[in-house]
């Protein structure tokens, strides 16, 4: 009984502590899920990505990646899958800003993102 209360307290600890971090980082869902994803699918194709976002209005973030070793700089914008224009499969949608992102639309992983391309 005792070790029963013990891991429920520990479960609404970590949830608590969870929650706050949540609450503390301004980021929203789909820019941690886009980053999370874009940063993981440039590495499997291009190596090692460092990615930071950055909010541009209420409406519109900035996702850069950056690959110093093949000095390759991938810029994106990012809003959530609603404000696609297409059918998106994901929480978020990309358009491809610079032409690092926009080779990088059509390679390995990436081209599951369903990056447009033709917009920026």
């Amino acid at each position: 009984m005792k070790k029963m209360i013990a891991l429920a307290l520990l479960v609404v600890a970590v949830g608590a502590g969870a929650g706050i971090y949540s609450i503390s980082n301004d980021e929203p869902e789909y820019i941690q899920s886009a980053k999370a994803r874009v940063g993981s699918y440039l590495t499997s194709d291009y190596g090692r990505v460092a990615c930071n976002s950055t909010k541009i209005d209420d409406q519109r973030w900035q996702l850069g990646c950056t690959n110093q070793a093949r000095g390759k700089t991938f810029e994106f914008a990012v809003y959530p899958s609603e404000k696609a224009p297409y059918g998106v499969s994901r929480s978020f949608y990309l358009e491809a800003i610079n032409d690092d992102a926009k080779q990088s639309a059509e390679q390995g992983l990436m081209r599951y993102l369903q990056i447009n391309t033709k917009a920026g």
